[in-house]
């Protein structure tokens, strides 16, 4: 019996392992299909999915194709920067165009001017009429009959297309306000840095921008001693080595200790210009390199507000001698010089002002004392474009006196005058034909101001009539503009006898009541 029992433990024993068995090899296969499965339905959808995508992305239209056209464009300007005489337009890459194709012109500022109006045809202004080939620049002036002008006036911002098959093939914005850079002086300075009173030095300067080979010039009647031997601007020389203009002062001339400004400048050929102050310090002392009295100016605010505000100055005093309580007297200059620029009628006269300090001053070395002006400089006038040289000069007593000056150069507010007269030659005997005495105003100030002044009328140097410009508001800018007329916006005028004439405006600009610049311009005309 016991037998039996074992047998039929150890049997059902088999029984349940082979039961173990066959749960765990079912539950292993089952698992195996599902991942397979599993795998395959991810890689169906990512099928599907992208072959959506891509059918979706492929119903985009092709992007346009390219033009390869490449052009280069330039205006060619008159003598005076005042007119746009001509066009140049280079064909420098791309197909060749048909000579049938069009160039428009555009203007920001004169869109209803009749050049602006009708397109150009390339073949009438290059090489090959049938065909604007690589390499070929399509040439175009302006025409300028006797009847009258069509000439684009400055400033302006032209832009030129260029269309063949009814497709435009090239654009740019050519800017006609600013084409040629104006010199700037780049720096300036002296050589040894604190030449001794009586000593030699060499002014140094070097100039960038439209120079036009013209020459540099350096003014130098503020240092003390050199008045009389250079009463004029003196002519720099060039190095083209070094690529400076420099003047050399001879030795036993300058005869005061100080700072002293002299002033280089150079107008080109078309009459631009630029001026720049050199701060020259003259040393003196006992046969030391320290002066033992020497003066610094500071002006407060500097530079000013303008167009007006009272401006204070104060003179740094330094007595690097040993005396007590000496007296001290100082006294304040300013002076005030409006550039010459090429085509001013007259040039105007210097504006000066003397302020006094404090008086029963005294000073005790060594030391440096701050001595303020009792009075702010109140002009009536800051001139613009022009120079202020600020001046102090201080007297010690059983010492001596010594001076020192800064300066600073005003900017002009006004872009310009911009000459609107429609024709440079026509005949004196015209009548409906006569052309307008016209000019334009230009401004970029942020207020607004307004300008008065008169038009000179001259024939071979004899004036031959004057006109008078009256009170007109001109709108705050940038490029704010208005036109004005000496006999009148509707008078047409008609000059007595033929001849060169030579027509010359000069306006006085002002804002809320205050003079804060002059603007002048100049051209020729001739009258058959």
């Amino acid at each position: 019996m016991s037998g039996f029992r074992s047998a039929r433990a150890s049997s059902l024993r088999s029984a349940g392992r082979r039961a173990s068995r066959r749960a765990r090899s079912g539950r292993f296969g089952r698992r195996g299909v599902s991942e397979v499965v599993a795998t395959i339905i991810l890689l169906a959808m990512t099928v599907v999915l992208f072959s959506s995508i891509f059918a979706w992305v492929t119903t985009f239209p092709a992007p346009a194709v390219q033009n390869t056209t490449q052009f280069s464009a330039n205006l060619v300007l008159t003598a005076n920067q005042t007119y746009v005489k001509g066009l140049q337009i280079t064909h420098l890459a791309g197909p060749a165009l048909a000579g049938s194709a069009l160039i428009y012109l555009k203007s920001a500022f004169h869109p209803t001017a009749p050049e602006f109006q009708t397109p150009l045809v390339a073949s009438a202004s290059i090489p090959n009429p049938i065909t604007w080939n690589l390499g070929q620049t399509f040439n175009y002036t302006f025409p300028c009959p006797h009847g009258g002008c069509q000439q684009p006036a400055l400033p302006d911002n032209i832009t030129v297309l260029v269309v063949s098959n009814d497709q435009v093939v090239f654009s740019t914005i050519l800017p006609g306000t600013i084409i040629s850079v104006p010199p700037f002086f780049v720096a300036t300075g002296i050589s040894p840095a604190s030449p001794v009173v009586a000593g030699t030095f060499t002014i140094t300067a070097y100039v960038s921008g439209n120079t036009g080979g013209d020459p540099v010039y350096v003014n130098l009647v503020n240092i003390p001693g050199l008045a009389a031997t250079y009463p004029t601007a003196q002519k720099m020389t060039f190095s083209a080595l070094t690529n400076r203009w420099t003047f050399v002062v001879p030795a036993s001339l300058t005869t005061t200790n100080g700072t002293f400004y002299a002033f280089v400048n150079i107008t080109n050929p078309i009459g631009q210009s630029a001026t720049a102050g050199v701060a020259i310090t003259l040393v003196s002392s006992n046969g030391g390199s320290t002066p033992i009295l020497s003066v610094a100016v500071v002006m407060i605010p500097n530079p000013p507000t303008l167009p007006q505000v009272p401006a204070f100055f104060a003179a740094l005093v330094t007595y690097q001698g040993s005396g007590t309580n000496l007296a001290l007297a100082v006294q304040f200059w300013v002076n005030q010089t409006p550039r010459q620029e090429a085509g001013q009628p007259g040039a105007y006269s210097t504006v000066s002002q003397a302020l006094a300090a404090p008086s029963g001053l005294t000073i005790s070395g060594p030391t440096t004392v701050t001595v303020y002006s009792t009075s702010p400089a109140t002009f009536s006038n800051w001139l613009l474009n022009s120079t202020v040289v600020i001046s102090a000069s201080s007297t010690v007593t059983a010492v001596g006196s010594a001076h020192g000056t800064t300066s600073f150069t005003t900017a002009a507010p006004i872009t310009g005058w911009v000459a609107t007269f429609p024709s440079t030659s026509f005949s004196h005997s015209c009548t409906v034909t006569c052309p307008f005495l016209n000019d334009t105003l230009w401004s970029n100030w942020s207020v607004a101001t307004s300008f008065s002044g008169k038009i000179w009328v001259n024939l071979s140097g004899v004036n031959k009539n004057t006109y008078t410009i009256g009170a007109t508001a001109l709108a705050a800018g940038p490029n704010a503009h208005t036109a004005t007329s000496g006999p009148g916006a509707t008078t047409r005028w008609k000059p007595a006898a033929a001849g060169t004439y030579t027509i010359q405006t000069q306006v006085t600009v002002t804002a809320a009541g205050i003079t804060v610049g002059y603007v002048w311009d100049t051209y020729t005309i001739v009258v058959t």
